[in-house]
This record gives structure tokens, sequence and C-alpha cells, in this order.
């Protein structure tokens, strides 16, 4: 398995961080399997092991790796530089933006580019860093090639985790297998959304039919990536689009644990290293307009582009208009001249820094350290508990393989009984609800989602995080009766996810009572 297939970044960072209790007992499971086979001669073993071996090096790895998807023209690139703080991602609709991009943390700047046939080459990285955006610079067609592999080397996010680029679903029919296959290796997505709307609940529900039924609310955040263009255009977007974001958090339930809404254009030039000083004196200049000529020339793109009257030449309204869009310029202008009794930012860096909380991308951090790091050990250990099952039938077609397969799917089932990894049973309860099949109530909907999206005893039974042990046994017993009773006399399609919500919620009782007894 080449690196590119199996990626293995740099750990300079904090990546090799300790596994978590899950991602532990299942790499002893793999090891001792791995154990039992390799001193066979057999050689058709040789696929088995191989598999087994990607599986422990990817418990190992220490990053979680996140997809970005969505839809065509969604502001997937743009969002994935926005996190790394570089332009490293083509945001152009080239050829570079149709292939699947592994953006790692590395010792030097590099692409490598690995075919569909097993080839693989490097080629040189953009000046800077990161995919080459001429066409012809990959030195093969988008649809010969698997994935490219990024190389980072200044990038806080991919020292924590390995970043996923995927190119856009161009039709409700999906994605090709090059893109699926890249998602099925995800242990989380960012589901990028520009204007959420019927579209992207079908988009998510095709998504999840193609890529399996992990592409759940468990492990799914929606973006709405370009706030700046809800409304009319002028003034703050901020109150509607936490509106828009809230109405579709519960139109999606079932599919995306949350909404965040974000300016993505604002976000990726904040969050990089492309704005400078003298980017910040053009923005001056334009604190000497009218600001009721201003804001009618940040009307729209095409209006400033062509403000000939303005004190600023084409070139530089364009640069402008590509790093910031109109409502990115407006917001500068009012830092810098203190506009509606703030007061006025002085210098680039504090220009940016306040940009850079406008654009909502450090609230996306908090959501996604939320939702996602704090989940990690289960995320990850789900994704290599699903490997194996995907390796089932390959590994039981070997009878070499069929004892030592035997003692490692019984380790699986047991290790699957853990509180955190019964909740992925529930991933299916999930998909019900999002696309209306699973009656339930609100308030039984939201003990469901609590239940399966939760990353400890406390938040799945939506408790404080501090809560002490009693408190939760206590609010376990309860929950458990709920289902018990639901289980027992609930519709059918309803009995069997009551049946998993209530061992579930047994199971942490059985926990805390002991903790706190």
């Amino acid at each position: 398995m080449t690196a590119a297939h199996n990626p293995q970044p740099d750990d300079g960072g904090d990546g090799g961080r300790e596994q978590g209790e899950l991602c532990a007992a299942a790499t002893d499971l793999v090891t001792t399997a791995l154990k039992s086979l390799t001193p066979s001669p057999d050689p058709e073993l040789g696929s088995v092991v191989a598999a087994l071996e990607a599986v422990r090096d990817r418990l190992a790895e220490g990053r979680l790796r996140i997809a970005v998807g969505g839809r065509m023209n969604a502001g997937k690139s743009t969002l994935v530089n926005a996190l790394l703080g570089q332009r490293l991602a083509a945001t152009a609709a080239t050829e570079c933006t149709m292939v699947v991009a592994w953006f790692c943390q590395g010792v030097q700047n590099k692409v490598r580019v690995q075919r569909l046939d097993g080839r693989a080459y490097d080629v040189p990285a953009h000046p800077g860093g990161g995919i080459p955006r001429a066409p012809g610079r990959l030195g093969s067609p988008p649809d010969e090639i698997a994935e490219l592999l990024v190389d980072v080397t200044s990038s806080e996010l991919t020292r924590r985790h390995i970043l996923i680029d995927t190119p856009g679903m161009d039709t409700l029919s999906g994605l090709d297998e090059v893109a699926l296959r890249a998602l099925s290796r995800a242990d989380a997505l960012l589901y990028v959304m520009p204007h959420p709307g019927a579209g992207d609940a079908e988009a998510l529900q095709s998504l999840r039919r193609q890529a399996g039924s992990r592409i759940t609310a468990m492990n799914v955040l929606g973006v709405l990536s370009r706030i700046d263009e809800l409304g009319s255009g002028t003034g703050t977007p901020w109150p509607r689009a936490r509106r828009v974001a809230a109405t579709y958090t519960t139109r999606l339930t079932g599919m995306a644990s949350h909404i965040v809404p974000v300016v993505g254009l604002l976000a990726q030039t904040a969050g990089g290293d492309e704005f400078t000083e003298d980017d910040t004196a053009l923005l001056r200049r334009l604190t000497d307009a009218p600001p009721d000529v201003l804001e009618e020339a940040l009307y729209s793109p095409e209006e400033f582009a062509e403000w000939t009257d303005g004190p600023l030449d084409r070139a530089a309204r364009l640069r402008l208009l590509d790093l910031l869009g109109v409502y990115g310029i407006a917001l500068a202008v009012g830092l810098l001249t203190g506009a509606d009794g703030r007061p006025a930012v002085s210098g680039t860096g504090a220009l940016l820094e306040r940009l850079r909380e406008e654009s909502g991308l450090d609230a996306l951090v908090r959501e996604m350290d939320e939702r996602f790091v704090s989940a990690a050990d289960r995320l990850r250990a789900a994704s290599a508990l699903q490997s194996l099952d995907d390796l089932t039938l390959a590994a039981q077609a070997v009878p070499a393989a069929r004892e030592a397969w035997a003692a490692l799917r019984s380790g699986v089932t047991a290790l699957r009984r853990h509180p955190l990894l019964r909740q992925t049973e529930l991933g299916s309860a999930l998909a019900e609800l999002a696309n209306g099949t699973l009656p339930l109530g609100d308030t039984e909907t939201a003990a469901l989602v609590a239940l399966a999206t939760g990353t400890d005893a406390a938040s799945c039974l939506r408790l404080p995080p501090d809560a002490p042990a009693h408190d939760i046994a206590r609010a376990a017993a309860r929950e458990a009766a709920h289902w018990r009773t639901r289980e027992a006399s609930g519709p059918r399609a309803v009995r069997r996810h009551a049946r998993t919500a209530r061992e579930l919620c047994e199971e942490f009782h059985f926990r805390n009572a002991h903790q706190s007894g």
C-alpha cells in the first residue's frame, strides 16, 4: 500500500498522541491477528496481511481524518484553505479541483500524484506550497488520478488532523468511486453548503446511500459557507445566518449534528498569509470616499470592479475582491474607520484578527473540537472496525486465515459492546430520522440524537459536563425505563432502535452506579 493510499504524516506535531481506550483495544486485536497470520507461508494471505497492517497503521496515525464535501461550487476548497491557514487547495474550476487531495503534516512542501494504475510521482508545488494551479501541471488527466498527497509544513490544523478535499457532487447521482473511497476512509465529514435547501438534504441522503451508513449526525458537521450572500447584501448577515443555520440544523436532524455559518472567503484571507500591509493601505484609501458613494459601489462585485471614479485602479479593486469580497471590504473599511461607534483598529495584524473573528472561522474550529476531537477515539475506532468488517469476506475466502479471523471477529464483537461504540448502532436510527421514516416526537428525537452523538455519558444524557456519577446513573436509569417501554409497545420501526437505546442507557447506569457506589 503506497503512502498516498495510507498517508503517514510526519510526527513533528502532536499527531502521535497516546491512543485512547477504544483505539488501543482495536490495535491489540489487529496485532494479535497479525502475529497468528504472518508465520504462515500461504501466499494467499498476502493481501489479508497487508490490509490488516493498513488498519494497524491507521490506528497508530494519531490524527483524525476529516473530509470536506458538498455539491459543486459550494466553497469546499475555500474552506479547506481557511482551515489550513494558507491557499494550498486550488479554488478555481480547473482540473486540480476535480481530484481528491489529502493535506498532511510534512517536513517540506511537496505534492505527490497517485495514479489509479498504481504509479506515483512528485510534481512541483505551487509557489509557497500546495496544489499547482496551472492546467497540465499534475502530469496526468484527472480521470487517471486516484488522489493527491499534499505535504504541509506550517499549518496548525495538519499538526492535529488530516484534511481531505473532495470533488463536488455535480448531480444528485453522486460522486465517482475514487471520491467515495476517500470519504469511506475519513473519520468525519464537513458538509459545505453555500445556501442550504432541499437539494442539500437530498444530496446528503444520496451521499449516505453511496458512502455507507457511517455518514450520519454522529460524524457530520454542516457548514453554511457564504453567509455574506444572504439577504439584501448590505449590513451584517449574521442574524439571518444564525436563523438559517438553526432552521437547517433541525431540518437535517439525523444527517448533520449542527450547521455552522461562516463567511468563507473572509475566513480564507483572515486565516491565511496573503493579505499584506499594502492591502491595508488600499483599504485606507477607500476610507476617504464618501460613505454613501462607497456603499453604492459595494452593492455587488460587478459594481465595485467597474467603479472607475473611485480612489483605486482596477487591478487594486480586483485584488481586494479576490481577498475579501464586497462584504469583507465594507467590513474592513468600517473597522479601520471605527464605524458604528466601534474603536478603529490600527495595523494589519489587528485588522486580520478582527476579520477572523467576524468570519466565523474560530467558531467552526471550536465546533469541530467539540463534535469531532472530543470523540476522536470513538470515531477512529469505528473507522477501523468498519474496515475490518469490509475485509471479512476476503479473509474468509483464504482457508489459512479463517481461524485467526474468527478470533479477531469475536474480539471485535466484544469491543463493540463498549457504550461509546454501541452508539454507532444508532447511526441507522439517525438516518431514518433524517428521511422521516422513524416516527418519534420532538422530545424522543432530541433524546435519541443526544444518545447517538454525545461524546461521554453526561452529554449522551443531556447533563452538564461536570455531572457527578450518581446523577448520571439516575438519568440513565430513567432513560432506560423510557426506552424499555418503547421497546415493548412502540411501532415496529421504533422497537429495534429503542432496544439499542435502552441497552446503552443501562450500560451507562451500570458503570456510573458502580463508580458512585
